[in-house]
């Protein structure tokens, strides 16, 4: 999946989160730490810039150029250690350690993550066959093919929608805590579920097909999903974006 969406679904996350914590800054920094650990797993991607080799190659002496590492199965591969439950608790863990007396910053941080883990195990298998959701055991979990690894304007747009209504919430705090918090937390749940909803409901599996095929059958079902204005201005916005989107 792509980063993107993936970082704003950390956002949605530690916006839920946010609606618990007491002040400003404490909003801010669970938002941004949610936000950064939903992003971070798919810093093993590294490998495949163009300076890999010439940098982080060399200072570590690595055996393989970074575009075999990154599609092998190398704990510092993509979908490696990065994409581990035992990453995520440990970053947390480090993260607990610095922000002792907020809970709720190594806690939006994990979560995140993790479903950062789950957006990437519905994608298609790859060379991985999945993620190595419980590092260091060697079995790769996922890559199931519901969806593509691109394209998916449909989830975004959920994903868009429960974030903004949940930040919105933060303003209403100060008149019905319990009931906002209730709100945001039942909002943060109808979205997850909607999402799933739209996941299990595509009916090909893109798992064994050439990439073009793909693409191709990602757009045609988002086509179908989304009235014609709003595609259109969706495939606009991925042509516009610097990166796979």
């Amino acid at each position: 999946m792509d980063v993107f969406t993936h970082t704003l679904s950390g956002v949605a996350v530690g916006g839920c989160l946010s609606l618990y914590a007491g002040s400003w800054k404490e909003k801010g920094a669970t938002l941004c730490l949610s936000a950064l650990g939903s992003a971070l797993p798919d810093i093993d991607a590294i490998s495949l810039w163009s300076g890999f080799d010439a940098t982080i190659g060399r200072i570590f002496n690595l055996a393989h150029p970074g575009k075999d590492i990154y599609s092998a199965k190398l704990w510092y591969s993509h979908h490696g250690f990065m994409h581990s439950l035992l990453a995520a608790l440990a970053i947390a863990f480090i993260l607990g350690l610095i922000f002792r007396k907020k809970w709720l910053l190594p806690l939006g941080f994990f979560f995140g993550f993790v479903i950062h883990l789950l957006e990437d195990m519905i994608t298609p298998a790859g060379s991985w066959g999945g993620v190595r959701l419980f590092f260091p055991s060697e079995t790769y979990i996922g890559g199931t093919g519901n969806i593509w690894w691109w394209n998916n304007y449909d989830i975004f747009l959920v994903i868009s929608f429960v974030s903004l209504i949940i930040l919105a919430l933060q303003l209403f705090l100060r008149f019905d805590r319990k009931n906002v918090r209730r709100i945001g937390t039942i909002t943060f749940f109808i979205g997850f579920l909607i999402v799933t909803l739209l996941v299990e409901t595509r009916t090909y599996n893109f798992n064994g097909k050439p990439y073009q095929t793909c693409e191709d059958k990602s757009k045609e079902i988002q086509q179908k999903r989304l009235p014609r204005s709003l595609y259109r201005a969706m495939e606009s916005l991925d042509k516009a974006l610097p990166f796979y989107f």
